[in-house]
């Protein structure tokens, strides 16, 4: 597939160079690129980049994963977060054989009407706000078990008055053991510049949200658990923000500086997701994960919660997966996902010749 190499050299050589160029301070643009595709990947933290399997909704998280399983698949996923916004993603994968495994969708965030109003209050009317991204993508497999894939995107953002597009890939790069039952991927995701910002083309250009991941997976033979360790935001040591609510102060008032091996160990920690899935008869899927930073950014201190733990069940029958997962959110809320997979192949009856 020299087409599909020259894309992938193509895109590398000219987006990280934009990305190079975006990362550098501010804050991103078109942050809603960062959600999970699937109630699979919110199960196993909201990043995962060791499954490749049937489920197509992975292309969005790893390029790499495309393979002739997910072939004729089409899937659809909607969420509904606290407040009324709905987050969804569709998409369709196909294989054509020595060509390689192709994949189309669209990822889309609404954010309801939201009263418009002058510097007075007064209420004026309303205005629609909600973000979109295109994207396609293909992989190519050499070997037994190496496989790397890329996936364009082309990004509008509309906010009442004021939108922003933007173009971005993701690149991605596999090992799929399957005899020892290990997967390692590396990914570089949204890759890539903002066209024309929000403010009618002349303001200032924002970076996208960049994301360096790397992860690990195993399931070892005759035990139906496969674990996985994914690392994200690696281009970057420290995740952290600065939060007040965990600045303590002396009996002097003074400020009370956290101890620099804490803030190592909890800036290594922020990069890290833990999961697990369990398949029964591969039927049933059970993930349950934990993503620190998720914990950290959500959790109260004042209550205690299961923040920064997701957990989902899906089932896997003939044509047709299902899937829900369940993830906390800020002030006791939680945000579930739903995901609905067909495969249309095993509805094409195949052509049979007839003996004369």
């Amino acid at each position: 597939m020299n087409a599909l190499r020259r894309f992938i050299l193509l895109i590398m050589t000219v987006l990280l160079v934009s990305a190079a160029h975006a990362q550098v301070g501010g804050n991103t643009v078109f942050n809603f690129l960062r959600n999970a595709p699937s109630w699979r990947q919110t199960a196993l933290g909201e990043i995962n980049i060791t499954t490749i399997d049937y489920d197509p909704t992975s292309q969005l998280s790893n390029p790499a994963s495309l393979n002739p399983l997910m072939s004729r698949q089409v899937s659809f996923s909607t969420s509904v977060y606290p407040g009324g916004a709905n987050y969804g993603n569709a998409c369709y994968v196909h294989d054509f054989a020595k060509k390689g495994t192709y994949g189309w969708g669209v990822q889309y965030m609404t954010y309801g009407y939201i009263p418009q109003t002058d510097a007075y209050a007064t209420t004026e009317g309303q205005v629609h706000a909600n973000d979109i991204n295109l994207y396609g993508g293909g992989s190519y497999r050499f070997g037994k078990i190496f496989s790397v894939g890329a996936n364009a995107k082309f990004i509008g953002s509309f906010y009442g008055d004021y939108g922003s597009f933007g173009l971005a890939a993701d690149l991605g790069a596999s090992v799929n053991d399957t005899a020892h039952g290990i997967v390692a991927s590396i990914v570089a995701r949204n890759i890539g510049v903002q066209l024309t910002p929000y403010s009618n083309g002349s303001g200032h250009r924002e970076p996208l949200p960049f994301d360096l991941q790397a992860g690990f997976s195993v399931k070892f033979k005759g035990f139906p658990v496969r674990f996985h360790v994914t690392f994200h935001d690696l281009q970057r040591w420290d995740i952290r923000y600065n939060n007040p609510a965990d600045q303590q102060t002396s009996l002097f008032s003074d400020t009370v500086k956290t101890k620099k091996s804490a803030a190592a160990a909890d800036e290594f920690f922020r990069h890290l997701i833990v999961g697990l899935e369990l398949n029964i008869k591969k039927v049933v899927y059970i993930d349950v994960s934990y993503n620190h930073e998720r914990r950290q950014e959500v959790m109260q201190s004042t209550r205690r919660s299961i923040a920064g733990f997701s957990a989902g069940i899906g089932v896997h029958v003939k044509q047709i997966s299902v899937g829900v997962a369940l993830s906390p959110m800020p002030l006791h809320s939680t945000l579930a996902q739903f995901t609905l997979s067909i495969n249309t192949g095993g509805f094409v009856k195949k052509k049979t010749i007839s003996k004369g």
